[in-house]
């Protein structure tokens, strides 16, 4: 065996590292390598060696984009191993999940390799009875071989596998079962056709784990842990939580830790060594690919659509770029701007003027929008009220309408508002939605900012809150809310991201609870590590700005993009918009002029002229 390696995000530095630590007591003699896929890590022990992913895999940054962390972990797998036995003099390579922990010499796993170039652990090795989870169905929508264990032999069918199965997860390593995928996992049930000869180990001595658990005695000697009477080699902690020691994993409900069992000795053992190596700490880290460089954080769903964009050979911006978020915001229909005769008005006027008159009469705001897109024209010609909930949400969201225009929205126009932009997520999805679309006063509703009487002594303690706190178990068990310093823990917590992973920003917040002295001393005291985007507000002034579908190099001046809505200096470079211009030039078809000078006054743009 001459490397061992594992691949982290930077919140799982403590596993890794508590890995690499019993590694280097069972087996000296090996290469330890920690692969890091969101940013360098660095560890207390010398020995370890860290890798950064964006070096080994092509189109890394793509994978970045429409991967989530577990996907993306799982696609460098193949590239890791390609690498490592790349390197001179390697002529084997193991793979161990982060969460595993070696207590004696793999001596099984050589022997493994001794006669097969592949080596892999089942699974089961018995039919799992019953209905608690996992159960066999469970397995095999997950995969026959736990990919949290791999070893190889340097040799060229390996390296043929290891192309095959990097290809297969260029696009493929999702966690789709309808699809039937499981990230790189599924893949390998295939790989015994594919090579001349599998070990397969199927002792409960190595990768012991809560699938394979049940049935098996696990208990302490003097020389070290034994499972059914053998000397145990690795346990694999999957799903565990060092804050909870009493509970085996997340991912299950089959097995219960007795107090005072050899279990729950052992799983006591694992977060102490967690603890000690950094846990808490690195469990804070939020993870590198989670947003744009604006500061927007990635839905799932827009992760889906970069990657089924991306498979099908389009420009998506090469990344989490700016660009990549201006495509997201961008009229998914290839033909969405397809004009017609605008409706009558002063739309080459001073943006005073305009503005003004849109107040006046709404109704040629919402014609100009019908005007230019064929789209808008085609999903809601019999639907009014659904063509102004869409342009309160979703538009006015992209800075495509300005909200101010649909101020008199009666409350099932805010609704279907509301649906139309997070879809059918809970009421803490919908909040901050305000904010972030720039609705005037009045289309709000209250009921998630009232106090919660028995939380609130004290604090600051809105509806809200409670709302995050209920939906989360995870955050049921860190705070209990039983008491002041829990309820400030929590805050701080809140503050410190955990808002941010809804998608609230803090300036959602009511004036009441920001203003809280409590939560001024909470911000103090934490360092915010999330951040949600907010439209960005126009500052500076130009003498001319361009409005034309995409920019060009010929442009000379400061575009507004209007396909994208965003803003460009005439290099092309993205740039805030400019809050006051003398003159807009409109370059786009003329039914499409109001639509632009909409989207214009939604992103605070002022100008004293404007012409075609």
């Amino acid at each position: 065996m001459d490397v061992v390696f594992t691949i982290v995000s930077r919140n799982y530095a403590a596993q890794a590292a508590t890995l690499m630590e019993s590694l280097g007591v069972a087996e000296p003699g090996v290469a330890r390598v920690v692969i890091a896929t969101d940013g360098a890590i660095t560890f207390a022990d010398q020995g370890v060696r860290v890798i950064e992913a964006d070096g080994l895999v092509p189109d890394f940054a793509k994978l970045c984009a429409y991967y989530d962390a577990l996907e993306l972990n799982t696609a460098v797998k193949p590239h890791a191993f390609r690498a490592l036995l790349g390197e001179a003099g390697v002529t084997s390579a193991v793979y161990l999940d982060p969460d595993i922990f070696v207590f004696r010499p793999l001596t099984e796993v050589r022997q493994g390799l001794a006669r097969a170039p592949l080596v892999l652990t089942p699974h089961m090795t018995r039919p799992l009875r019953g209905d608690a989870n996992p159960n066999d169905h469970v397995i095999l929508t997950s995969g026959a071989y736990n990919l949290g264990f791999m070893a190889v032999r340097n040799e060229p069918q390996i390296e043929a596998l290891l192309d095959w199965w990097a290809e297969k997860l260029k696009f493929d390593c999702r966690v789709d079962f309808a699809a039937g995928l499981f990230t790189d996992q599924k893949w390998m049930d295939l790989a015994p056709g594919l090579v001349s000869d599998l070990a397969l180990l199927r002792t409960p001595a190595l990768n012991l784990a809560y699938w394979n658990l049940e049935g098996r005695e696990l208990s302490r000697a003097a020389d070290g842990w034994r499972v059914d009477g053998d000397s145990l080699g690795f346990f694999h902690f999957s799903g565990f939580d060092p804050a909870r020691p009493d509970l085996l994993s997340k991912h299950q409900d089959r097995i219960k830790v007795a107090p005072g069992s050899a279990l729950a000795d052992l799983l006591q053992a694992y977060a102490a060594a967690m603890l000690r190596n950094g846990h808490a700490q690195a469990r804070a880290t939020p993870y590198g690919h989670r947003a744009f460089p604006s500061g927007r954080l990635v839905t799932p769903q827009e992760r889906r659509r970069m990657l089924d964009a991306a498979r099908a050979g389009e420009a998506i911006g090469g990344g989490l770029t700016a660009a990549a978020e201006a495509w997201l915001d961008a009229p998914s229909e290839a033909d969405a701007r397809q004009s017609l005769a605008p409706p009558e008005g002063p739309w080459l006027a001073a943006s005073s003027e305009l503005a003004a008159w849109l107040q006046a009469n709404p109704a040629s705001a919402v014609a100009a929008m019908l005007a230019a897109r064929k789209d808008l024209r085609d999903r809601f010609a019999a639907d009014p009220a659904g063509l102004q909930a869409w342009l309160l949400g979703p538009e006015a969201l992209a800075g495509r309408f300005d909200p101010r225009l649909l101020a008199g929205a009666g409350p099932d126009v805010v609704t279907r508002a509301t649906r139309y932009a997070v879809g059918e997520a809970s009421a803490v999805a919908a909040y901050g939605l305000a904010e972030r679309a720039g609705w005037p006063a009045g289309l709000t509703d209250p009921e998630l900012e009232t106090p919660v009487p028995h939380l609130a002594g004290g604090l600051p303690f809105p509806r809200l809150f409670l709302a995050i706190w209920e939906g989360r178990g995870d955050l049921q068990r860190l705070f209990p809310l039983t008491s002041f310093r829990q309820r400030f823990a929590f805050l701080r917590w809140l503050i410190g991201g955990g808002l941010a992973e809804v998608g609230i920003d803090l300036a959602a917040l009511p004036a009441a609870v920001r203003n809280h002295p409590l939560f001024r001393l909470a911000r103090l005291s934490v360092r915010r590590v999330g951040v949600v985007p907010r439209r960005i507000a126009a500052t500076g002034a130009c003498e001319t700005l361009r409005v034309m579908e995409r920019w060009t190099d010929t442009a000379g001046a400061p575009v507004f993009e209007s396909a994208t809505t965003s803003f460009r200096a005439a290099s092309g470079e993205p740039v805030t918009p400019p809050v006051q211009v003398g003159e807009v030039v409109f370059e786009t078809a003329p039914g499409l002029g109001p639509a632009d000078a909409i989207a214009l006054l939604a992103h605070g743009v002022s100008w004293r002229s404007a012409r075609r």
